[in-house]
C-alpha cells in the first residue's frame, strides 16, 4: 500500500508513530507522512528545524514532509496557538498533495485538529481514511474546560465528531475509548477495534534489579493536573510517617528504607516540590526530583525503581485511559503500583503486575504502598509477571500486525 500517515509529532519526538511509520516500510509499504516541526517536550522548535532545510527529506525510508509550527510553549494560549499553526500548514500542505496515496491514515494524539488534514484529503480524493486513537476529544478539554455547556467545548465536540465520522475504521489504544466513542460520538461498534500500545522491547534484554536494600518508587512521566502526582506524594509522604510511628518492619523484620523518585516535568511540578518542602527535613530528603530528563537516560531510573508507579485522576473520561507508559514499565520488568481506574486497574489486576486502588483513594494508596514495601518476594512475583504480560499483549510486532491489518481492510472494502 501507498499510505499518508498525518500526525503532527514525529521523529526527533519520542512518539510511537515513528516505529509504526518504519516497521510498516519495512513491511513492503511506501510511507509519506506530513507532520509539523519537532518541539515537544520543551516547547521550542531547534534552530536546525526553524529554516526549511529538514522539510522534505527520508527518514529510514520514511518521506516526511514538515509543514510550520509554532512551538508549544508555556501555557494554554501558546499551547492553542501550536494547534493552530500545525492546522494550518498542515491544511496548505495537504491541498498540494496529488491523490497518490491508497489510504490516508490519522496517527491521532491531542489535539483531534492534527486529523482535519487527513479528513480532507480523504473527501477531496475519495480514499479510505483510518485512525488510530491515542486520545479521547473533546473529553481532554476538560482539563481547561470544565462545564460541556461552554460555547468553545461545543464546538470541540462538533469537529471531533466530523474527524471519527470520517474514519472508514477506527482503532484506539485504550478499551475504555471503544465505549465513549460509542456512547459520546455515536460511532458504530463494528467500525472500532482496540489495539493496545507498546513499549521498547530493548527494555527485555536488560537486568533492572535494583542494587540495595531500599524500597524505591518511581514516578515518570509528566506531571501535569490529570497525573494527580501531588496526591500521590502526600500519600507516599503518610506512609513513611506511618512507617515510623508504627515501626512497621518488612516481611524479613528488616527496617524500611522507602524512598520516592520523580522523573518529569510539568504544571504541578513546582506545586509537588512546595508540598515536599514543607515536610520535616528527614521526610522531606526521601522525595528525590529529577526533572525532564531524556529518553535514553530512562534505564538509569529502571534500574532505581523497585515499583514503578502510575496514577491519573477520575474526573473525566481521560482518568480511565491505559498510560504509554505502563507497557514501559513491564518492558522493564517492574512492578507496577497504581493510584487509578479504567482500563490500567483492570491491566494491572489481570497481569498481577502489583497492586491498585481507585484514584480517589488516598486511605487505600497509603496502605499499598506500605503493603508493597514491606514484601520483596512479591516484589520477584510482580515483576515476572510484568515482563510475561508485555510479552503476551504489548510487544511491538503484535502492535503493527493490528495496524496493518486495519489498513488492509479498509483498502480492501473501500
Amino acid at each position: 500500500m501507498k499510505i499518508l500517515v498525518v500526525c503532527q509529532y514525529y521523529y526527533p519526538e519520542s512518539f510511537k508513530v515513528t516505529d509504526v511509520c518504519e516497521s510498516l516500510v519495512l513491511d513492503g509499504h511506501e510511507v509519506c507522512v506530513l507532520t509539523g516541526k519537532p518541539n515537544y517536550p520543551t516547547g521550542i522548535v531547534p534552530d536546525e528545524y526553524i529554516g526549511h532545510e529538514h522539510d522534505d527529506e527520508i527518514i529510514n525510508g520514511v518521506h516526511v514532509f514538515r509543514c510550520y509550527e509554532r512551538g508549544r510553549g508555556k501555557g494554554a494560549i501558546n499551547l492553542a496557538l501550536n494547534y493552530a499553526s500545525f492546522y494550518f500548514s498542515a491544511m496548505r500542505l495537504v491541498k498540494r498533495m496529488d491523490k497518490d496515496f491508497d489510504i490516508v491514515f490519522s496517527y491521532q494524539l491531542s489535539p483531534i485538529f492534527m486529523a482535519l488534514p487527513a479528513r480532507w484529503y480523504k473527501n477531496k480524493h475519495k480514499v479510505p481514511m483510518f485512525l488510530y486513537c491515542s486520545d479521547l476529544w473533546p473529553e481532554s478539554l476538560k482539563v481547561y474546560l470544565k462545564s460541556e455547556s461552554n460555547p468553545v467545548f461545543k464546538w470541540v465536540k462538533a469537529i471531533s465528531k466530523k474527524v471519527y465520522d470520517a474514519a472508514d475504521r477506527i482503532a484506539t489504544q485504550s478499551d475504555v475509548f471503544v465505549d465513549y466513542l460509542k456512547e459520546v460520538h455515536n460511532i458504530p461498534d463494528e467500525k472500532l477495534k482496540y489495539i493496545p500500545n507498546f513499549a521498547d522491547e530493548n527494555y527485555l534484554k536488560e537486568n533492572f534489579t535494583p542494587d540495595d536494600n531500599s524500597i524505591d518508587l518511581m514516578f515518570m512521566g509528566n506531571v501535569g493536573v490529570a497525573q494527580n502526582v501531588e496526591e500521590v506524594t502526600s500519600c507516599f509522604v503518610q506512609a513513611v510517617k506511618n512507617i515510623e510511628a508504627e515501626n512497621i518492619t518488612s516481611s524479613n523484620g528488616e527496617k524500611i528504607d522507602l524512598r520516592l523518585h520523580i522523573v518529569g516535568g510539568g504544571v504541578k511540578l513546582d506545586d509537588v516540590k512546595k508540598l515536599v518542602m514543607c515536610e520535616e527535613k528527614e521526610i522531606a530528603e526521601k522525595v528525590v526530583f529529577y526533572g525532564q530528563r531524556p529518553q535514553e537516560e530512562m534505564p538509569k531510573f529502571y534500574k532505581i525503581a523497585d515499583v514503578c508507579i502510575v496514577s491519573l485522576k477520575a474526573d473525566n473520561k481521560i482518568g480511565l485511559t491505559l498510560p504509554a507508559k505502563v507497557q514501559g514499565y513491564m518492558a522493564a520488568g517492574k512492578p507496577i503500583l497504581g493510584m487509578i481506574d479504567g482500563s490500567c486497574s483492570r491491566v494491572i489486576s489481570e497481569a498481577d503486575c502489583g497492586i491498585c486502588v481507585g484514584a480517589s483513594d488516598k486511605e487505600g494508596m497509603i496502605k499499598a504502598i506500605i503493603s508493597i514495601s514491606k514484601d520483596k518476594d512479591a516484589l520477584e512475583k510482580y515483576a515476572e509477571n510484568s515482563r510475561a504480560y508485555f510479552l503476551k499483549y504489548f510487544r511491538k510486532d503484535i502492535h503493527v500486525k493490528a495496524i496493518e491489518e486495519e489498513l488492509r481492510l479498509c483498502v480492501n472494502n473501500h
